[in-house]
């Protein structure tokens, strides 16, 4: 990324044109008499970061989009585009004028166009030579983060920072992919002296996070920005906010004009797990090697206390340690016991510190388990200002001392072992419920920029709800439809007058739109050294394949478009078996076909071919089609096909499959390879099978929908390519079927739920 930065400290760029003389118009409008020559030097400071610009290409641009203006007391008297074709000496009557100028590009928002103007009054003396300077600066007012303050031991990189002033438009958003390198420019509508920002994004725990404010009585031609100095551990907290920002104000050469620092007490929060829920260890199998608790300040640490409420801490003789001031003896005894703890460096480009508390799993296990209350292990950290922060581990050993504090739970779909759980409208979660609870359970949701909760009740088996908590849960799925494909949304579990404090979210898949669908774009390619095979699109190795590339050896174009039948536009896709060969005697009989992949090679008069395109990994639940299909008599039969006799009608099939690579076919019989839904690779799967029977209308398509089945392994695994074959006959593989069976398709569509 190449910067710019153009300032009166670093160099300006400025432009003094060579001199012709220019005279004002015959109407005099000046109050004085008298002449003088006025030398213009127009000088643009800029501030641009551009990728695919260099330092003069921005330059020009600017140079070449500038406006000047020079009025007088009755107004505008001269004006040129483009700072070459202003006249550096301009004849004027003595008097009093204003020369402006005006570059760029003035929209509210905008992480590239950027808005300069000049002003400056001048006065002209008859008989004077006078030199004016027109000092065009950024109007905008400049906007970025320092990602170099965002500590990735705190936060994860899912954030996002959003931007606004009050105008139309006027918002941008800073997330990983751009932060470290855009600036914001905003063009401040009248009256408003203040810019809005809000963080969102999800601690290094998998806590989610937001924080608003304003930058008030901001100015144009200076640059704020946002630094990130500490993340304190939750949203909704109101001591504490959601994260610390550092404010830093700077003109146009970025030199620092003031500064705002928001400080907070340490964070305690625990690693991989919620510090704020009960730990339940009743199965010892369920107690990790290590709970491990994560503590960060701003600015040195001062202590981390570890303490038990109720007698000493397990394995040792004492109640209570600060283990920052431990002696050798007491730091034996910890160690041996299970309580360990590391320190890091202070991070000097954000002033963090992050320490680091751990319980063995032998310590946790020498808690009571007959204890029908909680066990709790209380942490204290203390910074060097004096700021402390506290929480407890709350850890049951025995099923009495279980406390539900939430009726409802909700699992992070986003988060599951599901691939199936999102589709492109709907999500699919489960959720643990009290046996006995108030309200009706469910949960809510919304878009994820937006506030509008949409509750769903959980249905459930009859029963009357009774008040109260208990131990015992069940768990329950539901289903949430309507959604919008590709779309954020965020969500929490409800259960009468409880939401929820756990907002959790996940974004919706995008639908896969299959290329040349709709059979309208065919051309003529060359592929395997054959010309002219007619495929949909506009290049040889797209989506579409087929086997014309093995009959188009004997002149025999077996897949076309036609205009026999469509379901819209001109052209559908017509494929025709038929014997390919000879005199009818040398050659084979030949399926037409049109499948997702690429004709590969012909080996000998077999075939090679590659099933399979890449494509976005959604989870269809079916393909629509627009089908015609009539079957031939069978001529050709192999002991392969025994579904179809010679005499009889043949069959024709279209398949879909997702699969985690494209799938090789080889029709040679001594290396024979043909596609199998039961493969490893295949992890969904639908079929279509005409059996012996026209479908469709005379000269019409009729609507086919085919249901795709996911098997169990495609919740774990992720599918990239899909499978799309169509053929007349289903066993040309084995070069057999009916000479003439006929196939029309159009519009392909994958359907979503």
């Amino acid at each position: 990324m190449k910067t710019i930065i153009s300032n009166i400290m670093k160099g300006v760029a400025g432009i003094l044109l060579p001199g012709i003389l220019w005279s004002c118009s015959s109407e005099t409008p000046f109050e004085t008499d008298g002449e003088g020559i006025v030398r213009l030097r127009t000088v643009v400071n800029s501030i641009t970061t551009r990728a695919d610009d260099s330092e003069n290409d921005a330059q020009q641009q600017l140079s070449d989009n500038c406006i000047v203006y020079i009025s007088g007391t009755k107004g505008l008297i001269y004006k040129k585009q483009g700072l070459s074709n202003v006249d550096p000496q301009i004849t004027l009557k003595a008097g009093s004028y204003v020369a402006e100028a005006w570059t760029g590009d003035s929209v509210t928002a905008s992480f590239d166009k950027k808005f300069y103007r000049g002003y400056q009054p001048f006065e002209v003396t008859g008989g004077s030579s006078s030199n004016v300077v027109l000092n065009c600066k950024i109007r905008n007012v400049v906007a970025s983060i320092n990602t170099a303050t965002i500590d990735p031991n705190l936060m994860r990189d899912d954030y996002k920072v959003t931007i606004k002033n009050s105008g139309k438009d006027g918002a941008l958003v800073f997330n990983k992919e751009n932060a470290e390198t855009a600036k914001g420019y905003f063009m401040m509508p009248n009256g408003d002296t203040s810019l809005e920002y809000l963080i969102e994004g999800t601690r290094k725990d998998g806590k989610p996070f937001s924080k608003s404010g304003k930058i008030e009585n901001v100015q144009s031609a200076h640059h704020y920005i946002l630094n990130f100095e500490y993340n304190p551990g939750g949203s909704g907290d109101p001591e504490t906010g959601g994260v610390f920002i550092n404010i830093i104000i700077k003109d146009e050469n970025l030199v620092e004009n003031g500064q705002v620092d928001v400080h907070t007490r340490p964070t305690v929060t625990g690693i991989e797990f919620d510090i704020d829920k009960q730990l339940n260890y009743i199965d010892p199998a369920n107690i990790p090697d290590e709970t491990k608790i994560q503590i960060c300040s701003f600015g040195e640490l001062d202590e981390i206390i570890v303490s038990s409420e109720t007698g000493n801490l397990p394995g040792l003789s004492y109640q209570s340690v600060n283990v920052l001031k431990l002696d050798e003896r007491q730091e034996n005894e910890c160690n041996a016991a299970g309580l360990k703890w590391s320190r890091g460096t202070l991070n000097e480009k954000n002033n963090v510190e992050t320490a680091w508390v751990s319980l063995s799993k032998s310590m946790i296990e020498q808690l009571p388990t007959a204890s029908t209350t909680e066990h709790r292990i209380v942490i204290t950290a203390k910074d060097a200002a004096g700021k402390t922060t506290t929480k407890t581990l709350r850890i049951v050993r025995n099923e009495e001392a279980i406390i539900l504090e939430d009726p409802i739970v909700v699992e992070d779909v986003s988060q599951s072992n599901d691939n199936l759980a999102i589709g492109a409208h709907s999500f699919t979660l489960t959720f643990t419920l009290a046996d006995e609870y108030t309200g009706t359970p469910g949960i809510e949701y919304s878009k994820a920029n937006e506030d509008n909760w949409t509750f769903v009740a959980a249905s459930l088996p009859s029963g009357k709800p009774k008040y109260g908590r208990t131990r015992a849960t069940t768990k329950y799925k539901m289903t949430i439809n309507g959604l919008e494909a590709g779309t954020a949304y965020k969500y929490r579990a409800c259960c009468g007058d409880y939401r929820s404090t756990d907002i959790m979210t996940f974004t919706t898949e995008s639908k896969y739109i299959i290329p040349y669908a709709d059979m309208e774009i065919w051309n003529a390619f060359t592929i395997a050294g054959v010309d002219n095979c007619k495929l949909p699109g506009t290049a040889a190795d797209e989506f579409w394949g087929n086997g014309n590339p093995g009959s188009m050896k004997m002149s025999v174009s077996l897949t076309q478009e036609s205009e026999d039948m469509k379901k819209s536009g001109k052209y559908s896709a017509k494929l025709r078996s038929q014997f390919v060969g000879l005199g009818g005697i040398a050659g084979k009989f030949a399926a037409g076909n049109l499948f997702a992949g690429t004709y590969v090679e012909t080996q000998g008069t077999d075939g090679h071919l590659k099933f399979g395109r890449p494509y976005n990994g959604s989870h269809p639940k079916a393909l629509k089609v627009w089908v015609n299909y009539r079957p031939g008599t069978v001529e050709k039969t192999a002991s392969e096909a025994p579904e179809i006799v010679k005499g009889g009608l043949d069959i024709g099939q279209i398949y879909v499959a997702l699969t985690t690579q494209p799938i090789e076919i080889f029709t040679k019989k001594s290396n024979r390879k043909l596609f199998n839904k039961d493969d490893a690779e295949v992890l969904a799967y639908g079929q279509y099978t005409f059996d012996k029977v026209n479908y469709g209308p005379d000269g019409q398509l009729q609507e086919l929908v085919i249901p795709i089945e996911y098997y169990e392994k495609a919740k774990t695994q992720t599918s990239t390519h899909i499978v799309i074959v169509c053929s007349a006959s289903k066993f040309g593989d084995y070069f057999c079927g009916g000479e003439g069976s006929t196939m029309y398709l159009d519009d392909f569509e994958l359907i979503y739920e």
